[in-house]
């Protein structure tokens, strides 16, 4: 009983900073710049750096000295943000991978550049805007070669230029392009919000974590997106950098998007969909890709719910998954770490612009960003509770 008082007192203690940090407005305005900005893998962080390092400096993130960005944690090609202490290890860590779906080009074919899926291509037929993007060494940035589309035939992926430009060439990024709109004012958007809404989500979360002064490490992989395979090592490659430079955590939570009912892939899972919806809130899952990702213990698994339960009376949403799929990500490299993973996202439709644009809700990862506050609160109960260890009662 004792443990469920801790963790009521401690959620309510945090209420006051997340309802003053994380608001409606402040989540639209990261959301929106971060969908704006196509960050293809392996330049994710030279594009979106610049956007999350301008929206934290505009809201006073490094003013107090308990909030700290480093652009390129450890040599390893991706940005953290560390709140408390500036070092040392940290007890509470979330991933929100940084790039987006990418595409690699092969020789051009006429009027068209074949394409090799850096991602989980998932249209199979059908188009969408995409620009190539091109490291241009003088300058030393990243600048659009070529805008054009990207069609999908038969699964084929190819760009198609808008009429005349330089071909494409080896070292170029195409990537979808789908600006935030939000539709009919309801909070329903559609947009390239893979994963835009996680580093949304958790970017906010960072300002009331550190006001809180919760000693946490915020993640943003490059490089989540990426060759699949089979088997679960040949993806996330970002996050794999980061944390074998890391102690493990008392608690590990990954926010990604997870697909609601109706996805375009359900037909080859056997035609079950995932139950979750758009404006249901923040979505809870037990294990991702069938356990080839991560899966949660059962008593961590039950303090999230616990919480969950709590915090529905502070008007945060947390809706459960019913396991017919939830998709790996960071949690694939984290789980060698740790066996305390919580996958804590947003649903969306049409993440990989599977049969359309993609689109979700504000309010989800509204909800997705005050839960990760609150779920902060579960690692030390968590530990003290494990001590000592308890059998089967029979």
């Amino acid at each position: 009983m004792s443990d469920v008082k801790n963790l009521e007192r401690t959620l309510g203690d945090l209420r006051p900073l997340v309802e003053r940090f994380v608001t409606r407005d402040r989540v639209r305005k990261y959301l929106k710049a971060l969908v704006n900005t196509p960050a293809p893998s392996t330049a994710a962080a030279a594009i979106r750096v610049p956007v999350m390092k301008r929206l934290l400096e505009e809201d006073g993130a490094f003013l107090t000295g308990r909030l700290h960005f480093d652009e390129d944690f450890g040599g390893v090609g991706s940005p953290v943000i560390v709140t408390g202490r500036a070092d040392g290890d940290k007890p509470f860590w979330c991933f929100a991978h940084l790039d987006t779906i990418s595409y690699l080009v092969q020789p051009v074919q006429g009027d068209y550049t074949p394409l090799v899926p850096y991602c989980v291509h998932l249209m199979r037929d059908g188009a969408c805007t995409a620009n190539a993007y091109r490291y241009e060494f003088d300058s030393n940035r990243y600048v659009v070669a070529a805008e054009g589309m990207i069609e999908s035939t038969g699964g084929a992926p190819v760009f198609r230029p808008n009429g005349k430009s330089e071909p494409l060439r080896a070292g170029d990024r195409v990537a979808p392009l789908s600006p935030y709109r939000e539709i009919d004012g309801s909070g329903l958007f559609t947009g390239l919000m893979d994963n835009a809404g996680g580093v949304a989500a958790v970017a906010v979360a960072a300002l009331a974590l550190a006001e809180a002064g919760v000693e946490a490490l915020l993640a943003f992989p490059d490089e989540e997106e990426g060759p699949v395979g089979a088997g679960n090592q040949t993806m996330c490659r970002g996050s794999s950098r980061i944390v074998s430079l890391l102690s493990p955590p008392a608690l590990a939570i990954v926010a990604d998007v997870q697909q609601g009912g109706g996805d375009a892939d359900a037909d080859a899972r056997g035609g079950v969909e995932n139950s979750t919806r758009l404006g249901g809130g923040a979505v809870l899952s037990e294990f991702s890709s069938l356990t080839r990702g991560s899966v949660t213990a059962p008593d961590l698994y039950e303090f999230a719910r616990r919480m969950s339960g709590v915090i529905n009376g502070f008007g945060v949403r947390v809706q459960e998954s019913n396991n017919a799929y939830s998709s790996r990500s960071d949690d694939v490299s984290i789980m060698l770490r740790t066996p305390n993973v919580l996958l804590l996202g947003y649903p969306g439709f049409n993440r990989h612009f599977d049969r359309g644009l993609p689109r979700a809700h504000l309010d989800d990862v509204l909800h997705l960003a005050k839960a990760l506050v609150y779920a902060s609160a579960i690692g030390p109960l968590l530990k003290e509770r494990r001590r000592p260890l308890v059998g089967v009662q029979s």
